[in-house]
């Protein structure tokens, strides 16, 4: 009778331990993308890491997979293994503690960088962080790239030992010259995201208000329109002009990139009705000036107030511009 009883709660007692999960309080719920087929993300494991050769740097990993992974099987060699034979779809998620720095690692055989981390291709949320847990979100950017993903996780985090880093992806380099636009669309949009910026208008009008002349060719050159209009309805060349009195170096650098790209000249301010050249004149460079007269500006263009170019530079005195404009023809 003992020896049943006994039995009864052994068996009861294995079926409790059965039921509940180790990992009960980890969650992952999210999609990876690749050439058009998707995979669901399960699992998460996240672990806070040390820096192999920076002493005080840390990690913290987040792994996502559409399967479990066991212990053994969560380091890079490993998952690029079990990638290529199509076992996993990964992506880990690799952030520099108490930094901007953020990699993204993607493991699936149909995409040709696998097991290389990707810098500027995502955004993480962290709702809660801390030794013990973590709550966070995230996703990739639209920057190019053929596969994408999100996942929103839950999990208790591990304090890892060192770090194992995977190589980094390769960084499209410009064609000799500078960028000439002889790259594919596909790469200047990942150079792009090195830079912080989103392929879509708003990311184009961000890096305009960051007098970023950079990024600004990049944009034009992957596809974006230099006739581009914001919220406000403002042409993208109008808005450059704009912040010359923020930044006149960097601000006109932006001006002469628009119209290298063949922004439209003739555009006018919704607010000031002003042409880029009008505007320009207040506090934009020289060169800034030049490059829109020499792109054909109307030189007898006025301000809402009646003001020609020449007129507006003269009153702000501005004798360098001044001179410019007449030497080409203004009056």
């Amino acid at each position: 009778m003992i020896q049943r009883l006994i039995r009864r709660a052994c068996a009861g007692l294995l079926l409790a331990l059965v039921a509940v999960p180790v990992s009960a309080a980890d969650k992952a719920t999210g999609t990876f993308t690749v050439g058009g087929r998707t995979a669901r993300f399960t699992e998460v494991y996240a672990s806070l890491d040390r820096d192999p050769a920076v002493a005080g740097r840390k990690y913290l990993m987040l792994l996502v997979t559409d399967v479990p992974v066991a212990p053994a099987d969560r380091a890079p060699a490993r998952l690029l293994e079990l990638a290529k034979a199509g076992t996993i779809h990964a992506v880990r998620i690799r952030w520099t503690y108490g930094t901007d720095a953020l990699a993204v690692i993607p493991y699936h055989r149909d995409i040709a960088e696998s097991g290389r981390a990707f810098q500027g291709l995502a955004t993480l949320n962290l709702t809660k962080f801390d030794d013990v847990s973590v709550d966070a979100e995230f996703k990739a950017k639209m920057l190019g790239q053929t596969w994408f993903f999100n996942a929103i996780v839950k999990a208790a985090v591990a304090q890892g030992g060192v770090a194992a880093l995977e190589p980094d992806a390769p960084v499209v380099a410009e064609s000799p010259g500078g960028a000439s636009g002889a790259a594919d669309a596909g790469a200047l949009k990942r150079q792009l995201g090195g830079l912080g910026y989103e392929f879509k208008p708003d990311g184009f009008f961000q890096a305009i208000g960051d007098r970023n002349a950079e990024a600004v060719t990049l944009f034009v050159q992957a596809g974006m329109s230099p006739n581009l209009k914001n919220d406000q309805g403002r042409y993208a060349l109008n808005h450059a002009v704009l912040f010359c009195g923020q930044d006149a170096a960097k601000a006109s650098a932006v001006v002469v990139a628009l119209v290298k790209a063949k922004a439209d000249i003739g555009t006018r301010d919704p607010d000031n009705k002003t042409t880029p050249l009008v505007g320009s004149v207040q506090s934009c460079t020289v060169d800034a000036v030049q490059a829109l007269i020499a792109a054909g500006s109307d030189l007898s263009a006025k301000s809402a107030g009646g003001m020609t170019a020449l007129q507006l530079a003269d009153i702000f005195q501005r004798p360098e511009i001044a001179a410019a404009l007449r030497k080409a023809g203004a009056k």
